[in-house]
Formats: structure tokens, C-alpha cells, sequence
């Protein structure tokens, strides 16, 4: 059996160390919950992103096939009033026709890949934030565990320097009366 001082001094040291081992499995789990809501926000963003590609490339091919249908529909009534055109002027209006429909899908090309761009920029910058979310989950998690570790220690010192400093009185703690 220890004497008064010395069994404080014992239960705030054991005290302190439950209190830190506590805090490290709180810090652990919240850092992992924190962690896992940002991977799920990201995989969120990132089918968001993938959606939105495959919409702009859906609205791309729409739109290049009105283009197509329009050109077809000129060529029609070209080739309709062929009888009436001569060789040359023919020729030129199928020309015009073919730039104005290679123009066309070529505008639409370029809009779709500046589009698809963007998504793809959107789909990596999400990536990005959710490792910068999992790294600051782990710096405030390693920061409550270094503070509760140093909380002990200072706990543990202070108990350490109580015993220390207690007076050096034979049998303290024990009964003064003799039977």
C-alpha cells in the first residue's frame, strides 16, 4: 500500500493516460470520417463531371447531325433544280454547301473539346480537394493526439514532482495510536 500523495499522484498519471488514449481514438476516427466524406463528395463531383462530358459530346453529335440533315436537305433541292442550273453554278453551290457544313462541324468539334476540357478540369480539381481534405484530417488529428500526449506528460511531471517534494515523514500515513 503507497502512501496518500504517492496514490494521487498514481490515479491523475492513470487518469491522464485514459484521458489520451481516448482523444487518440476520437482524433483517429474523426479523421477517418472526415477522410471518407471527402472521398465520397469527390467520387460525387467526379460522376458529375463524367456526366457532364458525356452530355456536352451527346449535344455535340445532335448537333452535327441537324447540320448534316440541313446540308442534305440543301443538296436535295440543288440537285432538284439541276435541270435549271448550269454545270459551273451547280458546282459552286455544292462547294459552298460542303464548306458551310465542314465549317460547321468542325465549330462544333472545337466547342465540344473546350467543353469536354472544362469537365475534365473540374473531375482532376475535385481529386485534388479530397487529398487536401484527407491531409488536414490528419494534421488536426495528429495535433489532438500530440496535445493529449503532452497533457500526460505534464500530468505525469507534476505528479512525479508532488511525491518529490512531499515531506520524508516516517510511517506518514499510518495510525499514531498503539494498541
Amino acid at each position: 500500500m503507497c502512501d496518500p500523495i504517492t496514490g494521487m499522484a498514481l490515479a491523475s498519471v492513470a487518469s491522464s493516460v485514459v484521458s489520451t488514449a481516448m482523444t487518440t481514438v476520437s482524433a483517429g476516427q474523426q479523421a477517418k470520417a472526415e477522410f471518407e466524406a471527402a472521398e465520397a463528395q469527390r467520387k460525387a463531383e467526379e460522376a458529375e463531371a463524367l456526366r457532364g462530358i458525356a452530355q456536352e459530346q451527346q449535344e455535340g453529335l445532335e448537333q452535327q447531325s441537324d447540320i448534316m440533315r440541313s446540308a442534305q436537305k440543301e443538296l436535295g433541292a440543288a440537285q432538284a433544280s439541276e435541270n435549271n442550273l448550269t454545270q459551273t453554278s451547280l458546282g459552286a453551290l455544292l462547294l459552298a454547301g460542303e464548306y458551310k457544313l465542314q465549317r460547321g462541324l468542325s465549330r462544333i468539334d472545337e466547342q465540344t473539346a473546350i467543353d469536354v476540357s472544362f469537365k475534365e478540369s473540374q473531375q482532376a480539381d475535385a481529386i485534388s480537394r479530397q487529398g487536401t481534405r484527407g491531409v488536414q484530417a490528419s494534421g488536426r488529428a495528429s495535433q489532438q493526439i500530440s496535445s493529449a500526449v503532452g497533457s500526460t506528460l505534464k500530468t505525469a511531471v507534476s505528479a512525479g514532482t508532488s511525491v518529490y517534494s512531499a515531506p520524508k515523514t516516517p510511517n506518514r500515513g499510518a495510525s499514531s495510536y498503539v494498541t
